[in-house]
């Protein structure tokens, strides 16, 4: 269903832009022929990804991020035959062109309170067009995946025989 909606809006969009861009081709009367016909293309290209364009920039933002982020800190040493439990911290809100949610899941020695194993996880909402709408719920960007980061490295957990105490979070 919710594709379908995306397509009508797309749909609606491309119809807008096109007479927007005929409308303004139309105001400017001296040109003609290839050039016309050259301006009236670049014109709509620009109409028609102006309102994505900071989803777009964004994007770039946010996979350079995720690129330079992707490690996971593992204390082999004090690990092995561990209990660990996740402490709990706030997210951190990255102001770039979009909105950028960072979750650092810290998951410490149930016992002595120091991190054996940490990693960063991101998340990002979509851009302005993506706020306005609401659509689809919880406003992700549109023009790429929003979620990135390193994972729960459970074959390391393995490995190791770490056991999780997941009732609650550290000191609580």
């Amino acid at each position: 269903m919710s594709g379908i909606i995306l397509i009508l809006i797309l749909v609606f969009w491309f119809y807008v832009t096109k007479k927007m861009t005929g409308w303004l081709v139309l105001k400017l009367r001296l040109l003609k022929g290839n050039k016309k016909k050259f301006v009236q293309v670049t014109c709509f290209i620009f109409i028609f990804f102006m309102p994505v364009a900071d989803d777009i920039a964004g994007g770039f933002q946010f996979r350079k991020l995720c690129a330079e982020n992707t490690a996971v800190f593992i204390d082999y040493e004090n690990a092995r035959n561990a209990t660990i439990q996740l402490v709990r911290q706030d997210d951190k809100i990255i102001n770039k062109i979009i909105p950028i949610r960072v979750d650092v899941r810290d998951w410490v020695d149930s016992r002595t309170g120091k991190t054996l194993i940490k990693y960063t996880y991101f998340n990002a909402k979509g851009g302005w067009l993506s706020h306005l709408i609401g659509f689809p719920q919880g406003n992700p960007p549109y023009t790429f995946d929003g979620s990135c980061g390193a994972k729960f490295p459970v074959s390391e957990i393995k490995k190791l025989n770490i056991t999780e105490d997941t009732e609650n979070y550290y000191g609580e």
